[in-house]
């Protein structure tokens, strides 16, 4: 049986990408609303940050991608761990295999 690493992201870029290492990291900030139970309505918002490896992605997402665009990125979780002054840091990277500036609407188009 095959296995599938896959994380599906829609969110809003929280602010412009950075590079690196012809690479690139993205915020993405996704939000979540929900009615609790005294019925009172709840919002959330949950903030990603993905890495494009994709040399030509990334160039493209730097270039083309700002603050508040709404985008859609297939990605997959990556951990992995790095010694830091003789300590193992443990690390969970969300690395983006398709990544495309998609349009969500209004933000004020909220799902009840």
């Amino acid at each position: 049986m095959r296995t599938t690493n896959l994380f599906i992201l829609r969110g809003r870029v929280g602010q412009t990408p950075k590079a690196f290492n012809k690479a690139a990291k993205i915020n993405v900030a996704t939000d979540r609303a929900w009615t609790d139970a005294k019925g009172e309505r709840r919002e959330e918002t949950d903030w990603v940050t993905v890495t494009i490896l994709n040399e030509k992605a990334a160039d493209w997402a730097i270039a083309n991608i700002a603050k508040g665009d709404a985008v859609y990125a297939e990605c997959r979780i990556a951990d992995g761990s790095y010694k830091k002054d003789g300590e193992t840091i443990y690390t969970t990277d969300i690395i983006a295999n398709v990544f495309h500036r998609i349009d969500l609407g209004s933000r004020n188009d909220a799902a009840t």
